[in-house]
């Protein structure tokens, strides 16, 4: 036999000859590499929502499995083996890192992936102190509840919470919010700004994992517990607004614990809070009456509004008119809104079980103030002690009651008091108000208004040309891209105005009061007097150009059940 034939048909290989450990673990690792920027990207799209989760997981994993079976399946000899990884790479790379280019130019500066900064930052959070120092950039400058100016922190591990908080409160100003919340779980979360008193959603600016460190960094600044998660906490701290010229503005901060977990709110308190009379909106004669109220040495005026409509800021502006260096103003507040110069401020505890609000009142007139203001009238007792204060001691009381009129309001503090007499005798105004929002005047368009709209709100139409609105289709430049309005922010509105309704008491209304008359008669006759209701003044602001008609109507309804139309007779008290 041939020496040739005794051979073995196959002869088993060296250890290691089927499968290169090397190799091996070399595919492994790039492959949960991929496999957690895989995870990523589900859980990213879930945050940025303007990149659609369905299409980029697909795009992601598609092409890394069609270059891996290019790389695995294709059998690449000696070096080629390193060609076929280096295929895999570039097209898998290439797709990451369009997802990363395209997402970061959806998001704030702050919140963007896998730049130098976040690679650093990462890095020297995992490190501790022993990262790379980085530069942090101060947006907006703070001032603690400690009276000391805010430093960019020197910890690389602070980096991150340091630049989500200046970025939020960078667009929040930019963008003239009142009220911001912030709350998330693990992987949602939830921004509210409120903008001229809407409410809108921020999406793309900070991600859920940035929320816990953000809190917690506020709450440092603002001389919080920063172990404490689940009771109410709250402080305030200063910032310059960079985008008003750098103009001081207050921040409270207020934390609580949710079951989703720990909750911010910040309220803004802006130069619309410290207005004055003649800054709130009303009509140069309805100015000349409110002011007439309020140079009366005594007497009830009450401020009304449902809540949300500036009730509390008219209160301040009243009291604001008021010498605070040679008389003795004093308040008395649920949560006052702001600390008011020179003016006692005196806080209601509903807590405190042995002190009621009107007891607390109580003591407020005993110190002989010359002018009270009380926040809201909750019981009979606060009615009956605003009157007499007025009739038997010469005060001047401004008081708040929500109403959606000037005669509900009168309505409900006749009904309170008990006593229609002393109701008439101390009663020297009554101001009714909402808050609707201006018109943006650099992206305001003008509009043929329809003829039938003008018939129902009683226009005649030759004395209208044209009305303004919030611009329906955004400018253009000249590629096509839509121009954010610099003034607006593309909301079609800037700040907001008042519409008032007032109503002054002559000696035929105060007997139509003594006596119980139903309420549709001194309506009657303070329409004769030449009382204007909410809808006359905001259909004048619409015709001025300051607002338009759909924001009257949005800003005037009632979203309470109306009314009945008669006052109920009050009887009067034995004597």
């Amino acid at each position: 036999m041939h020496p040739a034939s005794l051979m073995p048909l196959a002869v088993l290989p060296d250890p290691g000859g089927y499968i290169s450990i090397f190799k091996l673990i070399f595919v492994l690792v790039w492959f949960f590499l991929w496999l957690l920027f895989c995870q990523w990207v589900d859980k990213d799209t879930q945050y940025v929502k303007a990149m659609s989760r369905t299409m980029w997981n697909g795009v992601i994993l598609g092409t890394g499995v069609v270059a891996m079976a290019v790389w695995l399946l294709v059998p690449w000899q000696g070096g080629l083996f390193v060609a076929g990884w280096a295929i895999w790479f570039v097209v898998t790379a290439g797709a990451c890192s369009v997802y990363v280019l395209l997402r970061n130019r959806l998001v704030d500066p702050g919140a963007r992936v896998f730049t130098p900064r976040h690679i650093a930052a990462q890095f020297a959070r995992l490190g501790g102190k022993k990262g790379k120092n980085l530069q942090a950039v101060e947006r907006v400058p703070v001032t603690g509840s400690d009276g000391k100016k805010v430093k960019p922190p020197e910890d690389p591990a602070q980096l991150q919470p340091y630049e989500t908080v200046q970025n939020l409160l960078f667009d929040a100003l930019w963008r003239r919010a009142t009220d911001v919340v912030l709350a998330a779980d693990s992987q949602n979360v939830r921004l509210l700004y409120r903008i001229d008193g809407v409410v809108t959603e921020r999406r793309d600016l900070i991600a859920a994992p940035q929320v816990p460190g953000a809190i917690d960094y506020l709450k440092q600044v603002a001389g919080l517990n920063r172990e404490e998660r689940r009771k109410p906490q709250s402080g305030k701290i200063l910032a310059l607004n960079p985008t008003a010229g750098g103009t001081k503005v207050e921040l409270e901060v207020r934390t609580s614990g949710t079951k989703a977990g720990e909750r911010l709110d910040l309220r803004i308190l802006t130069q619309e809070s410290r207005l004055r009379l003649p800054d709130l909106g009303m009509s140069e004669q309805q100015l000349e009456i409110f002011q007439r109220m309020v140079k009366e040495p005594k007497g009830l005026v009450i401020v009304s509004g449902p809540r949300g409509s500036g009730v509390t800021t008219t209160l301040y502006a009243a009291l604001r008119a008021h010498d605070a260096f040679m008389q003795n103003l004093q308040t008395l507040e649920r949560e006052p809104l702001m600390e008011l110069e020179n003016i006692t401020q005196n806080r209601f505890d509903p807590t405190k079980a042995d002190v009621t609000f009107a007891r607390q009142f109580t003591s407020i007139l005993r110190r002989e103030p010359d002018v009270v203001m009380v926040s809201d009238c909750p019981d009979r007792e606060t009615a009956h002690l605003a009157a007499k204060a007025v009739i038997e001691n010469n005060k001047k009381i401004y008081m708040g009651i929500p109403a959606r009129n000037t005669i509900d309001a009168l309505k409900k503090f006749v009904s309170l008091c008990a006593d229609s007499d002393a109701a008439a005798d101390a009663i020297t105004g009554i101001s009714c108000q909402r808050l609707i929002r201006k018109l943006c005047v650099s992206c305001r368009e003008p509009y043929k208004p329809d003829a039938a709209l003008l018939r129902k709100a009683n226009i005649p139409a030759d004395r209208v040309e044209f009305f303004y609105r919030a611009r329906t289709e955004p400018l253009l430049d000249k590629k096509g891209r839509p121009i954010l309005c610099p003034n607006c922010q593309g909301s079609g509105h800037f700040g907001r105005i008042g519409v008032f309704e007032l109503f002054e008491p002559d000696d035929v209304i105060r007997e139509l009061i003594r006596k119980g008359q139903p309420a549709t008669l001194i309506l009657k006759q303070a329409r004769k007097n030449g009382m204007r209701d909410l809808q006359e003044m905001g259909i004048q602001l619409v015709l001025k150009g300051v607002t338009s008609m759909n924001e009257v109507i949005r800003g005037l309804r009632d979203d309470e059940p109306p009314a009945p139309a008669v006052a109920p007779v009050v009887p009067k008290p034995e004597k």
